[in-house]
C-alpha cells in the first residue's frame, strides 16, 4: 500500500492506531498491566487529546494573564500619609538623624495596582467562556479515550469535534455543573480548613467536605463518559455516575493516586529552577491526557460490566426486545 503523503490535513485527521499484531490478554481484561501496555501503544492519542483539549480552553489563559497581573500597572507610594508634610518640613533643613528617622518610617514604599478597567472587564469575560468550552473539551476528550480504550480507530478531529456536535447540551450542562461544584467545594475545603481549630463543627466539616470532594473525583469521569455512551437525563445522568464512583472505588483511587503523582512530579519540576520550563510545558503537551486516559481506563471496565454487557452485544445493538429502554444504574 502506497504511503500517503504528509500534509496539514493528515496530520490532524490521521488514524493515529497501528494494527496490532496480537491483542494481549491483559488490555482485554483491563488490568494493571493492560492499563501500561494500552498508554504505550496510545501515547500518541494522549499527545493530541492533551492539545486539543489545553486548546479548546483558551479562555484559561485570560484568566492566567490576570492572575500573574500581567495587566496591571503598578506603582509605588509612601507607607504613611504624613511623608509629604514632613517631606516638605524638611525640606529645606540638612539632614538630621531625627529627620533621617522619619523619612525612613513614613516614607518605606508599598506598591498599589492601578488596573486598566476596560481590559480588565474584557478578560474577565473571556475567561468566564471556560463555562462554554470546559463541558465541550471533556465531552470530545471523553471520546477519544473511550476510542483508545476501547481499541477502536481514531480521527482526531473528526471524532473530538463530532462527540461535541452530538452531546452538546449534555456538555454545556455538565461543564457548568462540573466547574460549578469543583469551585464551591474547594473553597468550602479552604474555610474549613483554616477554621479547624476553631471547634468541633469545622473539624467534622472539614472532614465532610473532604468525602464530598473524593466522591466527586470519583465520579467525574462517569459524568462524561455516560454522556457521549447514553441518551440519559441529565440528573439520571448525575446520579448514575455516583452509584458507579461506589461501585468502582478502587480503580478510581488508583487513578486518583497516579493524577496526584503527576502533579506532585510537576510540582518537583517547577520548584527545581534547571528544569521549571519542562514543569510548565509537561500540562500542555501531556498531563490532561494521560490524566483522563487513567479515570477512563478506570471507569470504563465498571460501566461496560453493569450498563453495556448485559443489555448490548458487541456491535452496540440491544439484546432483546425487553432491553431496549435505557438501562440504569441503580436497577
Amino acid at each position: 500500500m502506497k504511503k500517503s503523503k504528509w500534509n496539514l490535513y493528515n496530520l490532524l485527521n490521521r488514524d493515529v492506531d497501528k494494527p496490532d499484531a496480537e491483542e494481549s490478554k491483559d488490555v482485554v481484561k483491563m488490568n494493571f498491566k493492560g492499563f501500561f501496555i494500552l498508554f504505550f501503544r496510545k501515547f500518541n492519542t494522549l499527545v493530541w487529546t492533551n492539545i486539543l483539549f489545553v486548546v479548546s480552553n483558551f479562555p484559561v489563559f485570560f484568566g492566567l494573564t490576570l492572575f500573574v497581573g500581567a495587566i496591571n500597572d503598578l506603582s509605588l507610594t509612601p507607607q504613611h500619609l504624613s511623608f509629604s508634610n514632613i517631606y516638605g518640613a524638611l525640606a529645606g533643613k540638612s539632614a538630621d538623624p531625627l529627620s533621617s528617622v522619619w523619612f525612613a518610617v513614613s516614607s518605606s514604599p508599598i506598591v498599589e495596582n492601578e488596573f486598566n478597567k476596560p481590559l480588565l472587564i474584557l478578560f474577565i469575560a473571556l475567561t468566564c467562556l471556560v463555562l462554554f468550552t470546559f463541558g465541550f473539551s471533556n465531552v470530545g476528550s471523553a471520546y477519544l479515550m473511550r476510542s483508545a480504550i476501547r481499541r477502536k480507530p481514531i480521527f482526531l478531529v473528526k471524532d473530538y469535534f463530532g462527540a461535541i456536535r452530538r452531546n452538546w447540551k449534555q456538555g454545556l450542562l455538565l461543564g457548568i455543573f462540573d466547574l460549578v461544584f469543583a469551585a464551591i467545594t474547594v473553597f468550602d475545603v479552604m474555610v474549613f480548613f483554616r477554621n479547624y481549630s476553631y471547634g468541633f463543627f469545622y473539624v467534622i466539616a472539614f472532614f465532610f467536605t473532604l468525602g464530598v470532594a473524593l466522591i466527586y473525583l470519583c465520579a467525574r469521569p462517569y459524568m462524561y463518559l455516560l454522556c457521549i455512551t447514553f441518551d440519559l437525563p441529565f440528573f439520571k445522568l448525575i446520579k448514575n455516575s455516583v452509584i458507579f464512583a461506589f461501585l468502582g472505588f478502587k480503580r478510581n483511587i488508583l487513578a486518583i493516586i497516579g493524577q496526584a503523582f503527576m502533579i506532585y512530579v510537576i510540582f518537583l519540576l517547577i520548584s527545581s529552577g534547571l528544569l521549571a520550563a519542562l514543569g510548565v510545558v509537561l500540562p500542555i503537551i501531556l498531563y490532561f491526557g494521560v490524566a483522563m486516559f487513567m479515570s477512563y481506563y478506570a471507569a470504563y471496565k465498571v460501566v461496560d460490566k453493569n450498563m453495556i454487557e448485559p443489555y448490548y452485544d458487541e456491535d452496540g445493538n440491544p439484546i432483546g426486545e425487553e432491553n431496549k429502554t435505557l438501562p440504569d444504574a441503580s436497577e
